[in-house]
């Protein structure tokens, strides 16, 4: 039986037509699923684009489901090319390609770029590249595998699967600025961060933000970080599942949420989300936060009009 696995890219993914496996990894029973890449878009205002140049995606598979192990990695797409990962926002996302794949578990998934034909483009025209061009890839220089943040194993069954690529341009690029106020380094420095879930198993957070001024204008470009945590226990000790922004009209949406049994596990077995807004620069606006919302899979969970102080 065949059960077809389908990729989406939230960097303005595209259909592809090569997708070639490896060699070495054996194919047997096989079912068609899809695989989708969404972005969790990038929170600074002062940027036109991010450019990224996604060489192949690759997974490596199980047909024991639980087995919690896996075989050698099969390519699922050769995209070749550059995504511009603030094209798509607020949940929107695009079909990389689609291919045959064993009945079984997804249990790593792995992504090839090219730092050389990436790049940062801020709304003033400029654009950085290199160390010495305003990005600091680090030991990413060069073509690095990064490696996807997979909570549980996503199953493949011959009736076919979604999954998302979830990669997350807010928390994979960070700035001095953002850690020190009054510093005037520009420049970025890259911390890939990014992960694989099955679409049907997560959930929707929207919102629409509003000023608290002018008979409530919606805030655009506002920032929106996604936290799990205890709301009695301080902000820091919060971990941040994605960042997000607000559109035009203030809303925004964070989607692929997903509350695994990996949670029931963890210290965070209890803690619920809490959705964080910060102003964009200048907009002399304070913060505000929402906590205590829940997710249900292939639900939509409303944080409601959010008021910036």
């Amino acid at each position: 039986m065949n059960a077809r696995l389908a990729l989406l890219l939230s960097l303005s993914a595209f259909l592809l037509s090569g997708c070639a496996r490896d060699a070495q990894q054996p194919l047997l029973q096989t079912g068609s699923s899809h695989v989708l890449l969404t972005d969790g878009p990038f929170p600074y205002d002062r940027l036109a684009r991010v450019d990224l140049y996604i060489v192949s995606v690759s997974a490596s598979l199980s047909t024991d489901t639980a087995a919690g192990g896996g075989g050698g990695f099969v390519t699922l797409a050769t995209p070749s090319r550059r995504f511009d990962v603030l094209a798509l926002q607020n949940g929107a996302t695009a079909e990389l390609g689609s291919l045959d794949l064993p009945t079984g578990a997804i249990t790593a998934v792995r992504m090839v770029i090219d730092t050389d034909s990436s790049s940062i483009t801020l709304k003033d025209g400029r654009v950085m590249t290199g160390a010495n061009h305003g990005i600091h890839w680090q030991s990413s220089a060069g073509r690095p595998v990064l490696n996807a943040l997979v909570h549980e194993q996503i199953s493949v069954p011959d009736t076919g699967a979604v999954i998302v690529i979830d990669y997350d341009v807010g928390q994979s690029f960070v700035t001095l600025q953002e850690l020190d106020s009054v510093s005037t380094d520009s420049s970025f420095t890259f911390m890939p961060q990014f992960r694989a879930v099955d679409a049907t198993r997560t959930g929707t957070i929207t919102g629409v933000v509003r000023a608290h001024t002018a008979g409530g204008a919606p805030v655009a470009d506002a920032s929106v970080r996604l936290y799990i945590g205890y709301p009695t226990s301080p902000e820091n000790t919060w971990p941040t599942l994605a960042t997000g922004k607000t559109d035009s009209t203030g809303t925004f949406r964070l989607s692929f949420v997903t509350r695994s049994a990996w949670w029931a596990t963890t210290a965070w077995a209890g803690a619920t989300y809490i959705v964080a807004v910060d102003p964009p620069s200048g907009a002399g606006l304070g913060r505000a936060l929402v906590p205590n919302l829940s997710v249900e899979a292939a639900q939509v969970t409303s944080a409601g009009t959010i008021v910036l102080p």
